[in-house]
């Protein structure tokens, strides 16, 4: 591809990822006499809540928000603004249960309320199961930068993935926690600015506001009446808000990522306002991923760039709109580039913090007589380094994956979600759970949702052919002849070749393997309290006063207030 990022645009990059890798340095220097996991983790418990909100909002949102997400509005409608429903029902939840249970625990790891609850073993499995989802989604959220950038520059896509990881290790690994939180509240500006920039000169390139919106209506895309219970058809209000809704409480009140943020804060009062302010830009970046995912449907309405074989990959759609749309504004795309970047570099960075805190404080520390604390500090800097790498060589192989990320992280991140917020639920709501039956749940719901997810990516051509299941229709009308007949022969192909296993396909394949990816949590959940119910009727259920004080978070409060 010829470079149609031009020298502006790649001083506004530069300058963005200068600016995060100087944050880091600084406060590498500042905290040079006091090195210790406690700053590094946690920032020494006394981040302000502000900037403690704005690490929390993009977090979480990166460069899937900023390219990704608006190609699933493309692909399927506006329906996933109900998504904001979900945000705020998991902020409440996180609020009310979640958030005081852990400053009064004072723990480091989120998962040592599992160890004092239930026992060790179930500490170990949910910790590794966060492990591998967080290294799933970091290697996702590596990629897509790198893919921004190969898609408007001659850097080719493999040579684009190491300056993403290798900036965010480098400042995450010498910088801690408030590296991580000051470079996010830097990088939660460049995506705002980017992201609503975007916006703003697509609809005014497609006619206004007013034409956006009648491509979206003839297209189908303003479809967020869709209240279908059919579990099959990929987006729907429940799927959203149940399914999606899950997820999201996994994130605020069972994910490391989250619980380092309330820790980092003061008090319980200063970590509910730092969540309660993340509805703020949390909606605020649902609603415009959905307005640019309106406003590159208008765009590209008469001829689909990946249908007639210009693009390789559906989630180049967003950075080659804006290429289109800035070519001649100077530093208007490398704005775009650098949010996707900043995106990345937020949840990277935030990742690897807390992927290295559950390594050591779960794996390490327990196996260990004790160490220094130089030691100790010497270790958390080394892990991080480690991650920043294997992170690396997993970007690496997502290249060469050609369905939609967001598909592909949606499916993950239900396997450990729907187990883990139900485990969290028995310990917290279920006194008479014991240990056999949260482990046994657990395991349960992880191996029942793997099985689905599993079996469906496997067989793309057998789970519900996304066209019949909620893909909207797109147009190749006005596109120049060059690949389009022969990519139109692909086209069809596939979705005769689609059409025919669905029909000889079994019973099973129909209905278990095509449920949608956004009810992945929801049976997981589900199957884990069922189990772990059942298990421990079985076994012998807990009395409520064998359950450790420490762990319930109604008890002992006005003594520790």
């Amino acid at each position: 591809m010829m470079d149609v990022l031009g020298s502006v645009d790649m001083i506004v990059l530069a300058i963005t990822l200068l600016i995060s890798t100087s944050i880091g340095i600084a406060f590498a220097i500042r905290n040079r006499s006091n090195k210790s996991t406690d700053d590094y983790y946690f920032g020494g418990r006394k981040i302000h809540p502000i900037p403690v909100a704005a690490s929390l909002a993009v977090s979480f949102v990166s460069a899937m928000a900023v390219i990704s997400l608006p190609v699933e509005i493309y692909l399927y409608g506006s329906i996933f603004a109900w998504n904001v429903v979900a945000q705020l029902i998991a902020t409440m939840v996180a609020v009310i249960w979640y958030v005081p249970l852990y400053h009064r625990l004072n723990i480091t790891s989120v998962y040592q309320y599992l160890e004092w609850r239930f026992n060790r073993a179930m500490r170990m499995m949910a910790s590794i199961c966060s492990c591998i989802n967080l290294f799933l989604y970091l290697g996702l959220i590596i990629y897509l930068p790198a893919l921004a950038l190969s898609a408007t520059t001659s850097l080719s896509l493999h040579a684009a993935i190491p300056i993403t990881s290798l900036v965010c290790t480098f400042y995450t690994s010498i910088g801690g926690m408030n590296a991580v939180v000051w470079t996010d509240v830097l990088q939660c500006v460049v995506m705002v600015c980017g992201m609503l920039g975007a916006f703003v000169m697509a609809v005014k390139e497609v006619g206004g506001f007013d034409e956006m919106m009648e491509a979206a209506y003839r297209g189908g895309r303003m479809n967020m009446n869709k209240f279908d219970l059919d579990p099959r058809t990929r987006s729907t209000f429940w799927s959203l808000v149940i399914g999606i809704g899950l997820n999201s409480c996994y994130q605020t009140g069972c994910d490391q990522v989250y619980t380092q943020r309330y820790l980092s804060c003061r008090n319980t009062r200063s970590a509910r306002i730092a969540l309660l302010l993340t509805l703020i830009p949390g909606i605020f970046f649902t609603m415009i991923c959905v307005g640019n995912g309106l406003a590159m449907y208008a765009f590209f309405e008469k001829c689909d760039p990946y249908m007639s074989g210009d693009l390789d990959k559906v989630d180049q759609l967003m950075p080659t709109m804006v290429v289109a749309l800035f070519q001649d504004i100077p530093g208007m795309a490398g704005l775009f580039v650098a949010a996707a970047y900043c995106g990345t570099l937020s949840s990277v960075s935030s990742g690897i913090n807390a992927m290295s805190a559950l390594i050591l404080h779960d794996f390490i520390k327990p196996c260990s007589v004790g160490f220094e604390k130089k030691t100790e500090y010497v270790l958390a800097t080394s892990i991080s380094i480690l991650l920043g790498v294997l992170i690396m060589a997993l970007a690496y192989v997502m290249s060469f994956s050609s369905s939609s990320l967001v598909t592909i992280f949606v499916s993950f991140s239900g396997w450990i979600a729907g187990p883990m917020i139900g485990v969290f639920t028995m310990g917290i709501f279920m006194p008479w759970v014991n240990s056999k039956g949260a482990v046994f749940g657990f395991v349960t719901g992880w191996i029942a949702v793997g099985w689905i997810g599993l079996s469906a990516m496997m067989s793309p051509n057998l789970y519900s052919p996304e066209p019949m299941k909620g893909k909207l229709t797109l147009s190749v009308d006005s596109c120049r002849d060059g690949n389009l007949t022969n990519n139109m022969s692909k086209v069809k192909n596939d979705t005769d070749f689609n059409s025919t296993n669905i029909t000889e396909s079994s019973w099973i394949t129909k209905t278990i393997y095509s449920v949608s990816p956004f009810w992945y949590s929801a049976i997981g959940g589900l199957v884990c309290l069922f189990v772990g119910n059942a298990a421990s009727l079985v076994t012998g259920r807990n009395k409520s006063s064998k359950i450790n004080a420490a762990s319930n978070a109604d008890e002992n409060e006005d003594e520790e207030t």
